[in-house]
Parts: C-alpha cells; sequence; structure tokens
C-alpha cells in the first residue's frame, strides 16, 4: 500500500483562495458602486430640493464621519467573529439604507440615508477586506489586494447604468432598482462563498506560490498556531504600534489617497458637466476614470517586487500631473485634455490605494491587525470626508473647481513624502501573517 504525505495527495483544480478573492472583489465593485453614485444623483437631487453643492457633497460627508466611527469597532470585532458573516450583513444592511433613500424628502433623511450605507460599507468592504485577503495571501499580498481593489474601478462601469435609470424612472425608483441588485446578488454571494481563513478549507495561505514541502511546512505551522489560541505575542501593545512612526506614517499616506479620492469620486461629475460635457459624455469620462484605477490597481501589484515606495511615488508623480490638467481645464479647451486629467487622475489613485493597504499589512499583519486596520480607515474615511465637503466649500466660494484641484496636487506631494521613509522596507515573509 503507498503511503501518500500530505504535500502529495491530490489538491483540488482550483485553490479557494480565488474564490475568496473573487467575492471579495463583486462586493467591492458593487458596495463602491452604489456608494459613489451620488456623482450621477448630484444635480437630480440638489435641484429637485434645491441645495447647494457643499450640502449635498455634505451627504457623502456625513456618511464618511460615520464609516469612521464604525470601522475600529468592525476592525476589532472582524478579530473576534466571522469576516464572511460581517461583510454579507454589511452588504445586506447597505441594500436597506438604498431603500430609505428612494423615500427622502429633506436633507436630514438624505443624511440619514448615507450615514446608514456607510454603516454597511465600513463592515463589508476595506476593513474586513485587507484582513481576510491578508490571511489568504502573504508573498502575494500587493497582487490580492491590487485586485479586490479594482473593483472601485469597474464600480465605474455599474455606474454607467445610473444614469439612464435616472433618466428612464427617476432617482428615487433607481435608488429601489439598487437595494434589489445589492441584496438579491451581492448578498447571498458573500454569505455562502466567503471563508474567514485557509483552515476553513484545508488549505494555506499562497498554496498556487509554494512546492509541496513548503506547503506542508505552513500546514503544520498553522496547525500549532490554531491549537495555541489567538492571543498575541509579546511585543507592542496596541497602543504602542498605533504610536509608533511607521504606524503614522502609514495613517498619513491614508489621508492623503482619501482626501484626494473621495473629493474627485463625488466631484468629478459635476466638474465635467460643469465644462459643457453632457451627462452622458460625464458618465464615460466617469468611466474613463474607473478603468484607469483599474489599471493602476493591478500594475500595483509590481509592488511585490519593485517595492510599496517606488510604487506609491509613480502614483503620486501621475496624481500631481493630473490635478494640474483637470485644475486648469476650462470650457473651451480640448475635450481630449479633460479625459487625459481624468485617466491619469484614476491610473494614480489606482496605484496609491492599494498600495497604502499592502504597505499597512507587511509591517503590522498578525494578532491585533484588524484594530489596526479599523483605526487607519477610521482616518480614511475622516479625510475623505474633508475632502468631499472642502471640495464643495471652495466650489461655493470661488464658483470653480480649479483651487480644490490644485489642493489636490499639493496633498498628492504630501502623500508621497510619508511613504518615502519605507523605500527600504524587506518584502513580506513567506510566514502566514509574518511581517514585512
Amino acid at each position: 500500500m503507498t503511503v501518500h504525505t500530505a504535500g502529495e495527495r491530490k489538491r483540488p483544480t482550483l485553490w479557494y483562495g480565488w474564490v475568496v478573492l473573487t467575492v471579495v472583489f463583486l462586493v467591492m465593485a458593487a458596495l463602491v458602486g452604489v456608494r459613489n453614485s451620488l456623482g450621477f444623483f448630484f444635480k437630480a437631487i440638489a435641484g429637485e430640493f434645491g441645495w447647494t453643492r457643499a450640502q449635498t457633497a455634505g451627504a457623502y460627508a456625513v456618511g464618511m464621519i460615520v464609516q469612521s466611527v464604525c470601522s475600529p469597532l468592525f476592525g476589532s470585532l472582524g478579530e473576534r467573529w466571522s469576516l464572511r458573516w460581517m461583510m454579507a450583513l454589511g452588504v445586506l444592511f447597505g441594500g436597506a439604507a438604498l431603500l430609505l433613500g428612494s423615500t427622502i424628502g429633506g436633507l436630514g433623511q438624505f443624511y440619514l440615508m448615507y450615514a446608514l450605507l456607510n454603516v454597511g460599507f465600513a463592515a463589508s468592504t476595506f476593513v474586513p477586506q485587507v484582513q481576510i485577503l491578508s490571511n489568504w495571501f502573504v508573498k502575494r499580498r500587493g497582487l490580492a489586494i491590487g485586485i479586490a481593489n479594482s473593483g472601485q474601478g469597474f464600480a465605474a462601469m455599474l455606474n454607467l447604468v445610473v444614469p439612464v435609470l435616472i433618466a428612464l424612472i427617476g432617482w428615487r425608483r433607481s435608488y429601489l432598482v439598487l437595494a434589489l441588485f445589492t441584496g438579491t446578488i451581492i448578498f447571498p454571494l458573500a454569505a455562502f462563498l466567503l471563508r474567514d481563513h485557509p483552515r476553513q478549507r484545508a488549505t494555506v495561505a499562497d498554496a498556487p506560490f509554494l512546492n509541496a514541502g513548503e506547503r506542508d511546512a505552513l500546514a503544520e505551522g498553522e496547525r500549532r498556531e490554531h491549537r495555541s489560541g489567538p492571543d498575541a505575542p509579546a511585543g507592542l501593545s496596541f497602543l504602542g504600534q498605533v504610536c509608533s512612526l511607521p504606524f503614522l506614517l502609514i495613517a498619513l499616506t491614508y489621508c492623503a489617497v482619501a482626501f484626494i479620492f473621495i473629493g474627485t469620486t463625488v466631484h468629478i461629475i459635476p466638474h465635467a458637466t460643469d465644462q459643457g460635457f453632457t451627462p452622458e459624455a460625464s458618465g464615460l469620462l466617469f468611466l474613463l476614470w474607473g478603468v484607469c484605477i483599474i489599471g493602476g490597481n493591478l500594475i500595483s501589484a509590481l509592488s511585490d517586487t519593485l517595492g510599496r515606495a517606488l510604487t506609491y511615488a509613480v502614483g503620486t508623480a501621475l496624481g500631481v500631473c493630473a490635478c494640474v490638467v483637470l485644475g486648469w481645464f476650462e470650457q473651451g479647451m480640448p475635450p481630449a485634455m479633460f479625459a487625459v486629467g481624468a485617466a491619469l487622475s484614476g491610473a494614480a489613485l489606482g496605484l496609491t490605494r492599494p498600495t497604502a493597504s499592502a504597505l499597512l499589512a507587511d509591517r503590522f499583519a498578525g494578532p491585533g491587525f484588524g484594530r489596526l486596520n479599523g483605526s487607519v480607515m477610521m482616518l480614511f474615511a475622516l479625510f475623505g470626508a474633508l475632502g468631499a465637503l472642502t471640495t464643495g466649500l471652495l466650489y461655493d466660494i470661488s464658483g470653480s473647481y480649479r483651487g480644490a484641484f490644485l489642493a489636490f496636487a499639493v496633498v498628492h506631494a504630501a502623500g508621497a513624502a510619508t511613504a518615502l521613509p519605507f523605500a527600504r522596507m524587506r518584502p513580506p515573509l513567506t510566514r502566514l501573517g509574518g511581517r514585512g
């Protein structure tokens, strides 16, 4: 009788980590899509109720503030409960918020809808995403997070149908359609297919990238770690980690990306229509922006070999160029110039957003990471809210988005400065949960 070792046993054709990554991607695309659809609803809702740009953008800002409060709570909960069910229930909660959106009759209700939507968003996207993918991917963490973040770009494709829906059935019924899509398609995928950890599928992290001996060694190490319990090894306390220089620098990169990302998300479509683009053409520009985010997200996988700091620096250089182009654009200039600015902006944010997440996971992955990730996402949400609100205020004061986009260029450069100290950071270890 032939005895087979664990490494020699036939493995499933499809490693389950790819299933987890696919579902995380779809959740990201759907939730980012419905949340970021505000740009398409912006003028219809503001026009019906007579709200200013700052008042309307304030809904997004309120939602981001709520997200900032929830993120540390969900980060901590993810270490004690199921990431799978937290994400699934977050999707369901987001769908319920969209149902409320179809009934709003005033500014307070609009703000409440976005507040509730962001509770679901915090529970189902970036906070658990980095946590769950860091369990499944270590050597190719940049690749996994880049693919998952590209869901933000595919969200722009989802949003391409939103202006058509609004034109055909009105903005209220459009919210109903989005709620139905979220609750009946995305929720079941998260609830039935996600798994928190490779051991739940009798496998190990990075399995496709390892030889038989490495898989066996990781499996044995995982069994020992699981038997020893979830307690964190001796080291810095949570407060000590939060107050450490590496965490503070990484947090600042998050703040820079958030300010620009959310400010651009909310205001790039109103900026385009102000410059004479039709709503349909503005939708195509938003799609171009999203497609370039996808490209940047996928290219960000090079940070696994080239280094996080260099990848981030390339992204910020593209971002500065993009913001200058978009800020100086005026009606009458060649439309292609705006398209170039949108494309560069998407590529820049596509490179920097997942690279910042990978940098955080490289340095802090392991016991207690959920709380740290939730804390940094709290800052991301706060500065995202500030970006959306500040951009609207600058427009209301000057009647132009020029000052806001030039401010984005300065923030891009500041973000690069905070990532530079990590230029010599070692790549992530192959040990599950290893640190860079």
